[in-house]
């Protein structure tokens, strides 16, 4: 667990994806809550206008807005696993074939 970026900046620093967009060659699914306690909904806003001036294209991100950090919700569970699996069709299965 990381101290505060305050505390141990290279930490977070070393850490942190936005530090790393640049080297994104695979395709990212982001799946977020915007009440999480944990990883502010902030960061993940970001990091996607990162991923947008590097002019990525190969990421998505889909927003729960009423989960926290551990998803609760069935509905919410049901989209993210839907979202996994058609990136696993798109992308894993075509390397397989």
């Amino acid at each position: 667990m990381l101290n505060e970026p305050f505390t141990d900046e290279k930490a977070y620093q070393q850490s942190s994806p936005i530090n790393f967009a640049s080297g994104l060659k695979g395709h990212l699914l982001m799946c977020h809550g915007m009440v999480d306690q944990n990883v502010n909904f902030q960061d993940i806003v970001r990091l996607s206008q990162k991923l947008i001036e590097l002019k990525k294209d190969n990421w998505e991100l889909a927003v729960y807005p009423v989960e926290d950090h551990g998803f609760v919700q069935p509905s919410s569970w049901t989209d993210e696993y839907k979202r996994i699996f058609k990136l696993f069709e798109e992308t894993l299965k075509k390397r397989i074939q």
